[in-house]
């Protein structure tokens, strides 16, 4: 697992605990409309059992992101009444708490080194800064450590939270699908963006220049 310096963590997948996390997503409607094009609707069992295979079969890499767990320590007064008895320190530990996932989707021609990012938040952890910082690490460790040449990316209209986010990694505008989704009673488009390795190498070198 990756810890961030966000207080977020990204680890591996776990279906018997993240399935159900994963399926109240689609059923959130602030954030259902920001990662499909299908319609929204309630899902159960099928939808479970497609990301399963998708992660399985089609995931670069697939991370559940968790708050770290932070240590409380608590004073903990002596049992006894003799006065040489001396308060004791207790560590608890909070639990992790679902904040969404991360993954890096391949292409079936994996010689290409293409790939597709994707990045899904609860909304309680939106306008924090932890997209940014998962963003930047996940495009990183592609390109650092999985050969990665390219990666690509889908973003639907209403989300400029998002898109501002990947243009400040580097990430570049490279077309838009008008009218595709309806959302809201109306027609939204469909952006596509990319960075390749290049422009991330620029990107990087821009950034230690400032």
């Amino acid at each position: 697992m990756f810890d961030l310096e966000c207080c977020v963590r990204l680890r591996e997948f776990r279906p018997k605990d993240d399935l159900n996390r994963i399926l109240a997503l689609y059923h959130d409607t602030r954030v259902a409309p920001l990662i499909t094009e299908q319609f929204i609707v309630p899902r159960g069992e099928r939808l479970k059992d497609q990301y399963k295979e998708i992660i399985a079969n089609s995931a670069e890499m697939f991370c559940i992101i968790e708050t770290i767990p932070k240590k409380t320590a608590f004073t903990l007064a002596p049992e006894g009444d003799t006065p040489q008895e001396k308060p004791a320190e207790k560590l608890v530990k909070d639990e992790p708490e679902f904040v969404g996932f991360t993954a890096l989707w391949q292409f079936p021609e994996r010689g290409h080194r293409l790939s597709t990012f994707s990045l899904v938040l609860r909304p309680e952890f939106w306008n924090k800064g932890y997209g940014t910082q998962i963003t930047k690490f996940v495009v990183d460790h592609a390109f650092l450590y999985l050969n990665m040449h390219r990666i690509g990316l889908e973003v639907y209209e209403g989300n400029e939270r998002a898109m501002a986010v990947y243009r400040k990694i580097g990430f570049v505008d490279e077309g838009r699908q008008r009218k595709t989704r309806w959302v809201d009673g109306g027609w939204k488009d469909t952006f596509h963006m990319g960075i390749l390795v290049d422009d991330w190498k620029q990107t990087r070198e821009n950034l230690l220049q400032n």
